[in-house]
């Protein structure tokens, strides 16, 4: 018994060893590569222009909407990638999925299109503006007063009208 496992180590150990079938080299194949369309730096800037642009019915010709967009956002999928904006993204790509903090201190996973919110409103208000001689030292400086468009043209402090000519 001793002999058996004696030539079994000595055969684990030798370089040589059994080899029952040679591996078979599988032949490589070589996927094309398609080519990034070449598209001009205007459209990389402002894709939805470059849509817009290139779907017009006069540039078209008879190829359907729906084709020709779906023709232009893949082209710009794949030279922009994941800078294209969600507007352009063709329907079969998977919505973005994200966490975002909650009122109670989690942080959900949800999977949708980001939300477009509007800035707020800087509103310009109108305004009246005066330009005034106003003694200042020895000379004369004109200041301009501006004022709400809405807000009366009263003026605070004391006010008297003077007679002018006879009745």
């Amino acid at each position: 018994m001793s002999t058996v496992l004696a030539l079994i180590l000595a055969l684990q150990q030798s370089p040589g060893g059994v080899v029952w079938e040679t591996p078979t080299v599988e032949p490589v194949t070589v996927t094309e590569v398609s080519e990034l369309p070449d598209l001009p730096d205007w459209a990389l800037a402002d894709p939805f222009g470059w849509e817009r642009s290139q779907c017009s019915p006069l540039v078209r010709g008879s190829e359907p909407m729906s084709a020709c967009q779906s023709r232009v956002r893949a082209d710009l999928s794949l030279v922009l990638g994941d800078r294209l904006p969600a507007g352009l993204r063709p329907a079969d790509t998977p919505t973005p999925c994200q966490a975002t903090p909650s009122a109670d201190g989690s942080f959900p996973v949800e999977c949708r299109e980001p939300e477009r919110r509007i800035a707020a409103a800087n509103t310009v208000q109108d305004q009246v503006c005066e330009s005034r001689p106003r003694r200042e030292g020895g000379a004369v400086a004109f200041v301009t007063e501006c004022r709400p468009a809405g807000a009366s043209s009263e003026r605070e402090g004391l006010r008297f009208r003077l007679p002018v000519g006879d009745r």
